[in-house]
């Protein structure tokens, strides 16, 4: 098994640094994930955030802070309760957003070259379950 996980990161590392040489220079890679999360789910909460991505409540604030700053994100408050904001991407949030999806195409070509289509299909059914049971035990709070 870890051999497995040595895999796993060493994929989600060598992806990092692939976004970093393929986004703009004012866009690090981490924050890929902030801006494809809020451009596909305009108006998502920022608990809605710490939640899909795994974080916790204070680093999103912090990063949709500065990603707000970076005028790629704008909050807005919920209007029924002052301690929640819903998170819009901007137009240039959006033209980030089909770059990244963009780079991330690339990347899936790249890291399956040799994969006949069969085999894609079956490697992305795989890490689809994989990602469904992480989900499941980060759902159930770390516990079985």
């Amino acid at each position: 098994m870890a051999t497995f996980l040595k895999n796993i990161n060493m994929i989600s590392g060598s992806a990092s640094k692939f976004l970093e040489q393929e986004l703009p220079p004012q866009v690090r890679g981490w924050q890929s994930r902030y801006i494809l999360c809020v451009c596909g789910t305009p108006g998502i909460t920022q608990d809605g955030i710490a939640k899909d991505l795994f974080v916790n409540k204070s680093n999103v604030s912090r990063q949709v802070a500065s990603l707000e700053e970076a005028g790629i994100f704008r909050r807005e408050d919920d209007g029924q309760d002052s301690r929640v904001f819903h998170v819009y991407p901007t137009e240039k949030g959006m033209e980030l957003y089909e770059v990244i999806r963009a780079a991330n195409a690339r990347w899936r070509e790249i890291i399956t070259e040799g994969l006949s289509p069969e085999e894609k299909d079956e490697l992305f059914r795989l890490t689809s379950v994989l990602y469904e049971n992480a989900v499941k035990y980060m759902d159930g709070g770390g516990t079985k």
